[in-house]
């Protein structure tokens, strides 16, 4: 690799934080980077459907948080800006997040097509004010904008003063030199490992079914998803479905620094028209863009682990337990994660809870924190044992209200005969002495006394006890 190749690698990697991307004004994807599976494909739509209805000059700044424009679930903001002439830079920032349980996108809260934020370096005001007057406006929207634009125009000035400082030249040649380069690594990763084809079915809670057929093949990968069926409750919108899809086998094969139009060129996506994960408009997505891309990663990983048997292992918890407290103006969504699936040769990962103040929680809301700790699983056993998962206990001292989500693909998909599932995410409620299970989703209001236990789920368990 040459040393300008190098350069720009480190330049990309060092300026993309979070979910975010870089893109050439002609559509060439230099990098993405993210945690979450459907950055991978939905920043780049974000920024071709910006590109297509608004004219960006540089120093100009789009919005947008519409899931079929390009965005995500609709508490996440993604932003477009010209950093230069021939550059695009997206990111995506999280405000109020909660739990949307309805049965239309508008419903789900305030959806935002691409919209001119920044202009000749002039805020769009009068957009702000509307943004602001609709009644699902998150609370100080317009001050959080401000601020974004502020740290956004920022940090693009450090771009420019890194490549300043390199005094190199981002040329046509060298983006075509670093992603063929980027592609061949993706090739090689892929054509070390087995060849071969796969097929997986998962069917979600809600009736949906997940149909994958993978196949590998001189270091390609195409999946089919022939004989998905139409969405029920569940909606995924196109490019959530690539990049959940790309995400998996990026981390899989570890080509995921190098996730560019390069590397996306080795995976070849095929979709029914009409089946859940080609979501269209007015489909809500929230329960789509968590327990649809939780259905995919669970798909891709037991195709991926029946083609290569040297690294199989017990299936993860994919979904997280969603759990939005509300009461009078406050409300705070606690997310637990769950537990990793163990291998041939080690013990799953347990889960890790995102750390939060139990005292600020029980300052806001009326509730009393009992516990919070690893689950004893009853599943997920075997010579290694899957990674636990998260139990929080909560005791309700004043009417309060909440609204929860959990995995929706509680119907366990076939395993190879050496693993075992682990425990699913599940939610319980104790009242009068009382105690009976909660649904997989819903909202309801709980009152004084009530006592409630979130547990998300383990990982499944690998060997023979």
């Amino acid at each position: 690799m040459s040393y300008q190749i190098e350069l720009l690698h480190s330049l990309l990697n060092d300026f993309l934080q979070g979910e975010s991307a870089l893109l050439t004004t002609e559509g060439d994807v230099l990098a993405v980077k993210g945690q979450d599976p459907v950055t991978y494909g939905t920043l780049t739509t974000a920024a071709n459907t910006a590109s297509k209805y608004l004219k960006l000059e540089e120093g100009d700044i789009a919005l947008l948080n519409d899931p079929y424009s390009g965005g995500s679930v609709l508490c996440d903001m993604t932003f477009i800006m010209a950093v230069s002439e021939d550059l695009l830079w997206v990111t995506r920032q999280s405000v109020n997040k909660s739990v949307r349980i309805t049965k239309s996108v508008e419903e789900e809260g305030l959806r935002i097509p691409p919209t001119p934020l920044r202009q000749k370096n002039q805020v769009n005001e009068m957009i702000l004010a509307a943004m602001q007057a609709h009644p699902a406006c998150p609370p100080q929207f317009v001050e959080w904008i401000k601020t974004q634009i502020q740290t956004l125009t920022v940090k693009a000035k450090k771009l420019h003063e890194a490549i300043e400082l390199t005094g190199f030249t981002i040329t046509g040649e060298l983006i075509e030199e670093y992603l063929e380069l980027s592609k061949q690594a993706a090739v090689q990763r892929i054509s070390e490992r087995a060849s071969g084809e796969a097929r997986v079915d998962i069917v979600l809670d809600s009736g949906e079914l997940l149909r994958m057929n993978m196949e590998i093949h001189d270091g390609k990968i195409s999946l089919d998803f022939s004989g998905t069926t139409a969405a029920k409750t569940v909606s995924l919108t196109e490019s959530a479905t690539y990049g959940a899809c790309f995400h998996a086998l990026s981390r899989f094969y570890g080509f995921d620094q190098f996730a560019n139009s390069g590397s996306f060129s080795i995976l070849q996506i095929t979709k029914p028209t009409g089946c859940w994960l080609v979501g269209k408009y007015p489909a809500p997505t929230y329960k789509g863009m968590t327990c649809g891309v939780a259905a995919i990663k669970t798909a891709m990983e037991l195709t991926l682990s029946q083609i290569h048997h040297k690294n199989e292992k017990a299936l993860s918890s994919h979904c997280p337990l969603h759990f939005d407290l509300q009461h009078k103006e406050q409300h705070a969504l606690l997310t637990l994660p769950g537990g990793k699936g163990a291998r041939s040769d080690q013990e799953g990962e347990a889960a890790l809870l995102k750390p939060f103040s139990i005292e600020q929680m029980e300052r806001d809301f009326p509730v009393k924190i009992q516990r919070v700790d690893s689950r004893h699983s009853a599943g997920g056993k075997g010579k290694h044992n899957g990674g636990r998962g998260i139990i929080v206990k909560l005791e309700v001292r004043d009417e309060v209200e909440a609204a929860w989500l959990t995995d929706l693909t509680l119907h366990r998909p076939r395993i190879p005969k050496n693993c075992s599932h682990g425990d699913a995410s599940e939610m319980s409620l104790e009242r009068a002495g009382e105690h009976k299970l909660l649904p997989v989703l819903g909202q309801q209001k709980f009152q004084a006394g009530d006592i409630l236990t979130l547990c998300s789920g383990s990982g499944g368990g690998f060997g023979k006890e």
